[in-house]
């Protein structure tokens, strides 16, 4: 077994030093891992609110009972071994779905690395980044072009992705439109709309001095979302890149579709 191993002191340490998800990410491991590690040794963990304060305002950090007479250690397994236990598993429909659009030989999966007919809207939508670029002052109507909340640097490889998109969308028998609201949705061939959107992950930066201001600033993480009402999923950046996430999105929507 693929284990990370932790003394109590060191997981304490590193529980009020980092957030949890930047733990998980560091060492490969899952947050529940790390959460009940921590409840078996004993180690208080801080509520979320606790990451949103100014830096000066964490100082007031619990400290460790001494009264604890349990093991000193833990080990916690990385992803790749409850991967592999995993894929002992029977394939759920979702594994299945996404299976048989990736072996579809003439299903559209490969994103380009430059626009080549793109679809309609994806032609407006960098039409209308060229303008804003430019300062002309020239602007597509929004109920023409797609919603991205991305830095100016990344947008080809937004329009690149979204092209690739709407194009296997398309070749499965879906459309892809705008809401009487003006977000982008996806029309299924049975009739269910699924609300999609790409965005890029912020992170808060906080600045000292005469003032404390703080701004979010890009990443460079993607992150693709559908959703229905409540029943929402979200697709981020990490080891597997959206594009290469592509057969598995469109898994999702249509059985989200089917469960409707």
């Amino acid at each position: 077994m693929d284990k990370i191993t932790f003394t109590r002191s060191e997981l304490y340490t590193l529980v009020w030093k980092f957030p949890i998800v930047q733990i998980a990410k560091h060492y490969e491991i899952s947050t529940m891992g790390i959460k009940n590690a921590c409840d078996k040794l004993k180690i208080p963990l801080p509520k979320s609110k606790y990451w949103t304060r100014p830096e000066y305002k964490r100082a007031d950090i619990p400290k460790l009972n001494l009264d604890y007479k349990g093991n000193n250690e833990i080990g916690i397994l990385k992803k790749r071994y409850e991967m592999q236990l995993r894929a002992t598993s029977k394939p759920t429909p979702l594994q299945d779905l996404a299976k048989s659009i990736n072996e579809d030989p003439n299903a559209p999966l490969i994103v380009l690395k430059k626009l080549e007919n793109p679809s309609e809207i994806v032609s407006a939508t960098e039409k209308h980044w060229i303008n804003k670029f430019l300062n002309d002052g020239i602007q597509e109507p929004k109920s023409q072009i797609l919603n991205l909340n991305i830095a100016a640097e990344n947008v080809n490889r937004a329009l690149l992705f979204m092209d690739a998109f709407i194009k296997l969308i398309v070749y499965r028998g879906h459309k892809f439109g705008k809401s009487e609201s003006g977000f982008d949705i996806v029309t299924c061939n049975n009739g269910i709309e699924i609300k999609v959107d790409l965005r890029e992950a912020l992170k808060r930066m906080t600045r000292n001095g005469l003032r404390e201001t703080s701004e979010y600033i890009f990443t460079g993480d993607f992150i693709f979302r559908i959703s229905r009402d409540s029943n929402k999923k979200e697709w981020r950046d990490g080891r597997i890149l959206l594009e290469d996430n592509l057969a598995l999105i469109v898994a999702k929507l249509e059985l989200m579709a089917v469960e409707e």
